[in-house]
């Protein structure tokens, strides 16, 4: 007989019940009972589900609601149904290590129940347990009453059934979200000995790939949770009179009130007007455990809200965002610049005349800002120019532009000065746009690979894919114009950064003006190359691969593995060319080109690509947007696609039908690419009509005006 049931409930989660049934059904030890539950779900959930369940042999009681009831009703609903010594819950976008069960049942040993850890989601899942990571301990209810509660809950804990069911426990179906608490309270009531596991994973907690329409409690928005939180925390202190779970559950609370609101959010407004009721009760309730840590505005804004006067309590929460920025101020500590800017921004401090530029995040003087900025010196030459930059000594620019250090007093000067702001790339959300400002976002690059809201998933370091995607929609909400490049570009643009058409520009890429204007320009074009210390007489060809989303090593900083095997390209191809590495701004190790100085040259930090595409008589790359870039030039391109079946499926997808779009071959052997190049001419043949296509398509719009369009609406628009 089995020992352990396993209860999934789901609602409209097609985007990763998939992935759930499967870590199920790869568990080592299959002795176990299965039971799901359709929450009514409206989406491909349940067809999902039942192709999953064909292939599988073990025991499955499936139940479907035609309406949905809810978390609780369905978690019920399931219980009602377990007939094993042992039952657990797993969320329909969590997973389980496949040792898990094996694990889990080894270890239980008839107590009444286990604590396993929950981790965040990760692509390089242990394949077995590693003892000497991995800690067991047995413990006792009387003596640590709150490891039941420390997750909010009651997933990854393995209840014993014969308690459940003789105490009739049972989640509450009044609680909208937190309905975890309460069970569990109910539960540990009756609980004697547990076993706690520590420090290894076996529960993985998936991701709300979509936070404005998400279902994991510590992504949703706070406006949307908070009430049913406060009402989860009454319902719980009913539930018990342990003093030290009654401490461990306010202490809780009060995190949740500090975190919530405090006085440096955005919408603190916005959360004072909505949450006042559930906040005022709380606070009302709390009073004097709050008071007990406060400092004094704080203790005045507490006594405030504990009399249901909320105005007053939002003007000491607005005084404390004001104190803290003083007190930076005054111990100049590193964001005394920030703190200044934030108390002193104001609409009134907008010069109409005065325009900002940053490309990169200030890495370098580049890209389409370069080209708006240097067709308005050349045209406008007395407006107020500023430049960001990281290193303004380390960049030179063109005309009278003011330079200014990324994070210095004149940085938040500038962007509290500036009518008009000019980037590539997104601006820190601590940058106030006021109304009476104009932020024109140029991108830097033909989406090829799935942007901001249309990916799934985000696999980067130090975010989530719900706070990536919120930042990343408080960041786009500012634009007030994005420039595309193509029909294409546009469509993508209004799902990935939630525009609207009247927003995008169509006009072309700036930064593109240059390949139009100047490709017959061979004094130019020769000056480049003499810059770059090329040899006469070869041809060139540039190597510009992506950067891989998965492959970081911390934030910022991501690796990447040369593959294009140098010393085969220089034995065949050495007499007659050169190739430029071009690497992405976020690769962070140094390429060794020892043995290949006179063949392979690192260009990866020269400032301005659009002069590299010139000189290139011929392009590699792989999913990078530099090949609509170098399709205005009719030039071969080549797709050294080494890793094409792990990136299509495994990060971000494509919106192209990449496998028949190119203007050229995709290639995955190293040996084969040397070949294909050594026969430039033949390729460029075969593939002539497929370039034409792909200019038609990505690249016709670009007419060399772009610049002057922007340049144009800006000096208009400064007067």
């Amino acid at each position: 007989m089995d020992k352990l049931t396993i209860i999934i409930t789901y609602f409209n989660n097609e985007d990763h019940i998939s992935d759930c049934i499967n870590s199920v059904k790869r568990q080592r030890n299959q002795n176990f009972e299965l039971i799901i539950v359709n929450d009514g779900s409206t989406d491909s959930s349940t067809r999902i589900v039942e192709e999953e369940l064909k292939i599988f042999d073990g025991n499955v009681k499936f139940i479907t609601l035609e309406n949905n009831k809810g978390h609780a009703h369905a978690r019920n609903l399931a219980l009602d149904n377990v007939n094993t010594e042992y039952v657990m819950f797993l969320d329909a976008d969590d997973q389980l290590a496949s040792y898990s069960v094996e694990y889990y049942m080894s270890k239980i040993n008839d107590v009444d129940g286990l604590i396993a850890p929950i981790h965040k989601f990760t692509l390089n899942k242990p394949q077995y347990v590693n003892k000497d990571k991995v800690r067991v301990e047995y413990l006792s209810q009387e003596t640590n009453p709150n490891s039941f509660l420390r997750k909010n809950t009651a997933c990854n804990i393995v209840f014993k059934n014969s308690i459940i069911q003789a105490h009739k426990i049972r989640f509450n179906e009044s609680l909208k979200i937190y309905i975890d608490t309460s069970f569990v309270l109910e539960y540990i009531k009756y609980v004697e000995s547990f076993v706690r596991l520590f420090d290894f994973p076996f529960y993985y907690r998936g991701e709300v790939y979509d936070p404005f329409d998400g279902n994991t409690l510590s992504d949703q928005d706070f406006i949307f949770t908070f009430e049913d939180y406060v009402n989860s925390f009454f319902d719980s202190m009913q539930r018990t009179d342990n003093k030290i779970v009654i401490e461990f559950l306010k202490n809780k609370m009060k995190s949740e009130l500090k975190k919530g609101f405090d006085p440096s959010l955005k919408d603190i407004n916005e959360r004072y007007t909505t949450l006042e009721k559930p906040l005022i009760r709380v606070v009302k309730f709390l009073k004097w455990s709050l008071l007990k840590d406060a400092k004094l505005l704080s203790k005045l804004e507490i006594l405030f809200l504990s009399m249901g006067a909320t105005e007053n309590a939002k003007y000491i929460n607005k005084l404390r965002n004001a104190a803290r920025h003083i007190k930076n101020i005054l111990q100049k500590n590193k964001k005394k610049n920030q703190s200044k800017y934030q108390l002193t921004d104001k609409k009134e401090n907008v010069d109409s005349n005065t325009v900002v530029f940053e490309s990169f995040g200030g890495r370098n003087y580049s890209d389409s800002p370069k080209y708006i900025y240097e067709y308005m010196q050349k045209n406008y030459p007395l407006l107020n120019y500023i430049w960001v930059f990281n290193n303004p000594d380390q960049n030179l620019i063109e005309g009278n532009a003011t330079k200014v250090k990324k994070g210095s007093e004149e940085y938040f000067d500038s962007y509290s000065k500036a009518k008009f702001w000019v980037s590539n790339v997104r601006l820190p959300l601590y940058l106030n746009k006021k109304e009476n400002q104009v932020y024109i976002q140029s991108w830097h690059g033909t989406p090829l690979k799935r942007l901001a809201n249309d990916m799934k998933v985000v696999r980067m370091p130090a975010t989530t894919t719900a706070r990536y995607k919120t930042n990343f929609y408080a960041e786009a909400s500012r634009w007030d114009y994005l420039i595309s490049p193509n029909r294409y570009s546009t469509n993508i643009f209004k799902t990935a950064f939630w525009m609207d058409r009247e927003r995008i520009w169509e006009i072309g890429y700036p930064r593109n003006d240059v390949l139009i204007n100047r490709k017959d320009d061979k004094e130019y074009i020769n000056q480049i190359k003499k810059d770059l210390n090329l040899p006469k007489g070869k041809k060139i060809i540039m190597y510009a691969p992506t950067w891989r989303d998965d492959e970081f090593i911390k934030k910022g900083k991501y690796l990447f593995d040369l593959k294009i095997n140098l010393e085969n390209l220089q034995n065949k191809l050495g007499n007659d060319y050169v190739i430029l590495l071009r690497m992405h701004y976020l690769i962070s190790n140094a390429l060794d080109l020892n043995g290949y100085e006179d063949f392979a040259i690192d260009v990866s930090d020269y400032s301005d690509v659009s002069e590299l595409y010139l000189i290139s008589d011929a392009l590699i790359t792989d999913y990078s947007s530099v090949m609509f870039d170098f399709g205005i030039l009719k030039r071969p391109q080549f797709f050294f696609a080494y890793d094409i079946e792990k990136y299509a499926n495994g990060l971000r997808g494509f919106y192209m039908d990449y496998m028949n779009d190119l203007p050229g071959e995709i290639i995955t052997d190293e040996f084969i690419l040397a070949e294909e190049l050594e026969k430039m001419d033949e390729y460029r043949e075969k593939y002539k009509d497929k370039i034409e296509h792909f200019y038609n398509k990505f690249c016709s719009l670009e007419k060399g005006n772009s610049s002057k369009y922007v340049g144009d609406y800006i000096y208009e628009n400064s007067k």
